[in-house]
């Protein structure tokens, strides 16, 4: 409703515009905007047409094939933790991408990977992934670390320490 008392409004002004002109006396002919007008207009129209078809692609998604659904939200999560791991690159000192990670930086690494990716994403794809343990265990997999590290001296120290982290829900 809102929307149209809107239209309303920009169709008036660009109307008043158009009288305001005629207003002053001259011998020449009355001259329209009609690309103004129409511009205000369809502006006003494609605002109005943005919840419609908003709806319409939420209603189309939730009728998608289960194989197409598994595979977008296979998608969000490869992206989530590979923004969790870029972050986590960027941030901690000691660590670089393209280069193997060391077992002295390491914990640091996941951590803070796994911080940044909860509390970044929508709580259905944490529980997607598996919650926060299950997001270790990905993230684990997505660095390259070198021979130093292990599972028992990098991921499950990280593991253990889920429940006393306070970013972790």
């Amino acid at each position: 409703m809102t929307r149209f008392f809107l239209a309303a409004l920009a169709f008036a002004c660009a109307v008043s515009v158009a009288f305001a002109q005629c207003a002053t006396p001259s011998t020449t002919a009355l001259p329209i905007q009609w690309g103004d007008m129409a511009n205000g207009l369809f502006k006003v129209a494609v605002e109005a047409l943005y919840p419609v078809v908003l709806a319409a692609v939420a209603y189309a998604a939730g009728k998608l094939p289960w194989w197409i659904s598994m595979w977008l939200t296979t998608q969000r999560i490869d992206r989530a933790l590979q923004t969790g791991a870029d972050y986590a690159l960027n941030a901690v000192e000691g660590a670089t991408a393209g280069k193997a990670i060391s077992v002295d930086v390491g914990y640091t690494v996941l951590k803070v990977a796994l911080e940044r990716i909860l509390g970044s994403t929508p709580d259905w794809l944490i529980k997607e992934m598996g919650g926060p343990k299950g997001i270790s265990e990905r993230l684990f997999r997505v660095f390259k670390f070198d021979e130093t590290v292990s599972d028992k001296n990098t991921l499950t120290p990280l593991v253990q320490a889920l429940s006393t982290l306070s970013f972790v829900k």
